[in-house]
Parts: structure tokens; C-alpha cells; sequence
């Protein structure tokens, strides 16, 4: 597959993905210049047991390939819909994937009056020995096309109506690859959503991921950022500052959000996130040393009490199935929070305590009296 010049390791995480979905058994990277960041990304393939190889030029490419394999091929910032991976996967004659000539689509090689080339071909190995000895200023995509045009491959017509379905998006710019991620962020709809996430978080977020998408770092720092506010806020519970410290722990909750919604367009959750686990442990902590810090003595064990029951209750729902006519008042921990550091900041904490835990117990019990409501339930066969 080609490479951009300046790599981005979303785009080729998409057409790696993309490879392997159409049956691809080894990845080939074609880099003229070996960049740190590309050597980096394909020992981690390669930590993954994914077969990868980076090559510099046409003539490396027939030490990987017998004459009778197959060989799919996708230009720089190119990356296929499914339903042309899906079509790919289960042909074995050579195709290219082209066109209509139009001005609209300059940025893809032109083949003749009637087409333009999308990057993406299926062809056969042996057709690296006709390319092997073009120069190496000469475009490795160019000369396949070139190759496949002669002997009249078959061209595989994407109409304007996939385009714009984003059937073949590519991502040769800064612009290019935000208008991708706002285009696919807009056919997002995210389960479980109260009204606080769905009309101020997410809209919000909508603007900032795909920034974010295009800093590999991101989602790690802005996770640490979760752990650190979830941190801070335990320290400003011994200190006496219970709505600073709640505060904390909302800014803490936002982040955590934040941090899982960055991959929203990647194809690989990698492996399991501590973030999560750890913040909630801290969260726990928090609120523990906050209550224990504030109530008076006579009181202690009774808030305790009903911090536990908040916090078992609110794991009830987080772990309870999607409920569509309840998610708008659906408690998260962003909701939970901000009603405790508003309720914090005027003194009212432990009425707050007390009235999150019993709004978690009714939306539990009207979660489970919907689920069992006569209209939900299955008709008895006659």
C-alpha cells in the first residue's frame, strides 16, 4: 500500500484494517524515507503478530510476493467503504476501482476521457516483475495502473452517489482528514445519552475529537488528565474543601468521557483501558474522604451508608441494559457529579447524597417496570 509523505497513524491504521478485512496475509508499507513514527507503528503491527514489512522502492517488492499471489494495492490516504472490502475479499480476477472523469474528483489519477483511478486495484503478483525495473522517481501506483490499463483489467465503476457516501474518502491534508471525522462524527448516535451529554457534552465533544484525532497522544494525556483531577480531588477532601474537590471530580468525569470518545473512528480498541477502572476507584475515594471529612460524628456511618447505596445503585445502572424512553434522565457520572459540587458549593452535600441515591433507585425501579410493561413484552403465538 502506498504511504503519505507525512505520516498519520489513523489513516494507515484504517488501511491496514482495511487490508486485512479483503483477506491481505502481509502488509508491505511503501516509504521512500523511513520515518521514526513508521518504524515505530510497524514493530508495534508486528508485536501484534501482523506479518509487515517496509520497503523503499518497486524492485524490493518481489522478494515478498510469488507470482501467483494476489496483490491488493491502495494509494496514499486511501482507504475503501465496506461494501468495496466486502467485494474485493470475495473476487480473485484483477480490477481496478475507478470513477467518472469529473473535476470534482482532480485529486485521483487520471486514466483516460471516461475515468479516473481511486488508488484501489486487486491484481496479480506477477505484474511486479513488469514494474521492477522503472526508475525510482517513478510512481510504484503510476506503473501498476499503467500495467493494468494495457492489458484492459477490468474497471470496477463507483458511482457519485457511493463518493459521496465516502465509498473511497481520501486523506491526502489536514482538511481532507477533519472534514472525514466531522462527516462521520455527524452519523454517530451514541446509546445511553441523558439530556446533559446529548444537548452540552456531546455537541462539545463533536468539535473537539476530530482535533484530537489527529494528535496520537490525546487519548493518553487527556486520560492522565482524568486520573490527575480524580487525584487532586482526594487531597482537597483532607483539606476541608468539599465543593472544590467535587468540582474536580466533574472536570475528572468530562475528561474520562473525552478520553473514550476520541477513538470513536479507529478500528482498533487495542487492549483494555485502565483509565476507567482506576478513575471510578478514585472517584469512590474521594467521595468517601469527602463525606467522612464533613458530616458530623453522629451522622457518619448514616452518610457512609447512603454514599455506598449511590454508589451501588449508580454501578446497577451503568451495568443495566439500554432503556430508549428513560435515557434522557439517565444517570452518569458527569450528571451524578455536577448535582454533588453545585449542592457542595451552597451546603447542602448531604442532602445531595441522599436525593442522587434515591433518583438512582427510581430510575431503576422505572427502568424494570418498563422493561416488564405489557407493550414490552413478546406476543404469545396463537
Amino acid at each position: 500500500m502506498g504511504m503519505l509523505p507525512l505520516f498519520d497513524g489513523n489513516i494507515v491504521e484504517k488501511q491496514v484494517r482495511s487490508a486485512q478485512n479483503m483477506g491481505a496475509s502481509k502488509i508491505i508499507l511503501l516509504s521512500p524515507t523511513m520515518h521514526g513514527a513508521l518504524l515505530q507503528y510497524v514493530d508495534g503491527l508486528k508485536r501484534q503478530d501482523i506479518d509487515a514489512e517496509i520497503i523503499r522502492s518497486a524492485s524490493d517488492l518481489n522478494q515478498y510476493a510469488a507470482l501467483e499471489d494476489d496483490l491488493i494495492f491502495l494509494g496514499d490516504g486511501v482507504f475503501p467503504g465496506e461494501a468495496i472490502e466486502d467485494h474485493i475479499s470475495s473476487q480473485s480476477d484483477e480490477r481496478i476501482y475507478v470513477v467518472a472523469n469529473a473535476d470534482i474528483y482532480a485529486d485521483f489519477e487520471r486514466i483516460d476521457l471516461s475515468h479516473r483511478w481511486l488508488g484501489i486495484a486487486l491484481l496479480k503478483a506477477m505484474r511486479l516483475e513488469e514494474i521492477s525495473q522503472i526508475p525510482d522517481d517513478w510512481d510504484i501506483g503510476s506503473a501498476l495502473l499503467r500495467t493494468a490499463v494495457q492489458s484492459e483489467c477490468h474497471r470496477e465503476l463507483v458511482s457519485d452517489e457511493e463518493m459521496q457516501a465516502d465509498a473511497v474518502p481520501q486523506l491526502l491534508s489536514r482538511d481532507a482528514s477533519m472534514a472525514f471525522a466531522n462527516r462521520q462524527l455527524g452519523e454517530i448516535r451514541i446509546p445511553k445519552q441523558n439530556f446533559l451529554d446529548r444537548y452540552a457534552l456531546w455537541p462539545l465533544m463533536r468539535k473537539l475529537i476530530p482535533l484530537l484525532w489527529q494528535a496520537p497522544d490525546a487519548k493518553k494525556y487527556i486520560g492522565m488528565a482524568s486520573i490527575a483531577c480524580a487525584a487532586v480531588a482526594i487531597g482537597l477532601g483532607f483539606i476541608l474543601w468539599p465543593a472544590v474537590s467535587l468540582g474536580f471530580l466533574f472536570l475528572g468525569s468530562l475528561a474520562l468521557i473525552l478520553h473514550n470518545r476520541i477513538s470513536i473512528l479507529s478500528v482498533d480498541e487495542g487492549p483494555s483501558d485502565w483509565v476507567r477502572p482506576s478513575f471510578y476507584f478514585l472517584v469512590t475515594a474521594a467521595l468517601i474522604v469527602t463525606v467522612v471529612k464533613n458530616a458530623q460524628a453522629s451522622m457518619m456511618f448514616a452518610e457512609l451508608a447512603i454514599l455506598l447505596l449511590l454508589i451501588g445503585n449508580f454501578w446497577l445502572v451503568q451495568v443495566g441494559s439500554d432503556n430508549i424512553r428513560l435515557n434522557g434522565i439517565r444517570p452518569d457520572m458527569p450528571l451524578i457529579l455536577l448535582a454533588l459540587s453545585v449542592a457542595g458549593a451552597l451546603g447542602f452535600l448531604s442532602i445531595a447524597i441522599c436525593v442522587t441515591a434515591l433518583f438512582c433507585v427510581m430510575y431503576l425501579i422505572a427502568a424494570s417496570s418498563d422493561r416488564f410493561a405489557p407493550e414490552s413484552l413478546p406476543n404469545p403465538q396463537k
